[in-house]
């Protein structure tokens, strides 16, 4: 039970921190004076590298215990936090982004599916990163000090300090996964290119990073909604093609609506179909035969690769941001048609 509070206590620092980087981290490269398209290479980049990153993470693990990879991605992230605000080298930037973001994220869902076996467990859990979400948010509005940001970082090594060591376990790489799981992990990256990119769209309407914060603290909100709604009300499984359509139209009329306060009206509705995207994400990622370190590896390398291509393809078409968000969404409605239950590796 000590390794599960302390892992919840890990997972609620990291996420109010990390969030801070993934969903505002355009935004405060834009305000540098990085242009889009320099943007969008450095994320090219970032992915590209995380295909390596995130196996030696896992790989390193696995040996020395997942628990000192997190507490690295900790320090890596405080120093994250000074190269996006000092730093004008995509390639440095890149770097430290790929490695923040891959010695954190595969480790942590792996870690975290092996660590808790209950369903009140991961209830628990994302409670702690929801409200680690809301409070991010809010940071950002509130334009919280660089130093202090760096200081959290370096605090969220100390819950994962008590978290117990994993044993060590041979690693196998998947010998094939489906093609119909294959097609569903390519299409489900156009959503998270949309998702990463849209944080920028919304702060060039408004000129203000406080209303992207509101926009984000009324995705979260949805989406503890949603949750409910979907475990309790609606079958996601029969459903989701219809949901992700629906979900769609809404994107498309937020690229279409530039009235700041209908725009929060819709972010109710685009946080039901973020988290229910993210959802049915994680069934289809975790509905294999055998869940282990060897097929999160190789999860992770399709998703960075995918990404690094779909961003590489906007950057060298010269695409401007609203063009580039269209053709993601076009994406995003294949995706409806990709979902199957049954699909194991």
């Amino acid at each position: 039970m000590k390794t599960i509070r302390n892992y919840n206590i890990y997972i609620f620092i990291s996420t109010f921190v990390r969030n801070i980087i993934d969903v505002y981290s355009v935004i405060y490269l834009y305000q540098k004076g990085i242009s889009i398209k320099e943007i969008i290479s450095i994320y090219a980049l970032t992915y590209f590298l995380g295909y390596f990153i995130s196996y030696l993470s896992i790989i390193l693990g696995n040996k020395v215990g997942y628990k000192y990879i997190l507490i690295f991605s900790s320090i890596i992230t405080s120093i994250t936090f000074y190269i996006i605000n000092n730093s004008h080298n995509i390639y440095l930037i890149s770097l430290f982004l790929s490695l923040s973001m891959f010695t954190y994220h595969p480790i942590r869902h792996y870690y975290g599916i092996t660590l808790l076996k209950h369903k009140k467990e991961i209830g628990n859990t994302l409670i702690f990163t929801y409200i680690a979400q809301l409070l991010s948010s809010y940071i950002a509005i509130s334009n919280m000090k660089l130093i202090y940001l760096i200081i959290l970082s370096i605090i969220g090594i100390i819950p994962a300090l008590f978290i117990n060591k994993e044993k060590k376990e041979k690693i196998k790489l998947p010998k094939k996964i489906s093609n119909s799981k294959l097609k569903f992990f390519f299409f489900d990256q156009f959503k998270i290119i949309f998702i990463l990119l849209e944080p920028l769209y919304l702060y060039l309407i408004s000129d203000k990073l406080s209303y992207v914060g509101i926009f984000n603290i009324i995705l979260t909100i949805s989406s503890i909604i949603c949750i409910y709604l979907l475990t309790n009300k609606i079958n996601v499984h029969k459903n989701y093609k219809y949901i992700n359509i629906l979900f769609t139209i809404i994107l498309i009329l937020k690229l279409n609506i530039h009235n700041k306060n209908l725009l929060l009206f819709i972010a109710f509705f685009e946080g039901i179909g973020i988290k229910t995207n993210e959802l049915v994400s994680t069934m289809n990622l975790y509905n294999v035969k055998e869940l282990n370190a060897g097929y999160i590896i190789t999860s992770e390398r399709i998703f960075c690769v995918t990404r690094s291509l779909i961003l590489s393809v906007i950057y060298f078409l010269s695409f401007d941001l609203k063009v580039s968000l269209y053709i993601l969404l076009i994406g995003i409605f294949i995706l409806s048609f990709q979902y199957k239950k049954n699909a194991l590796t």
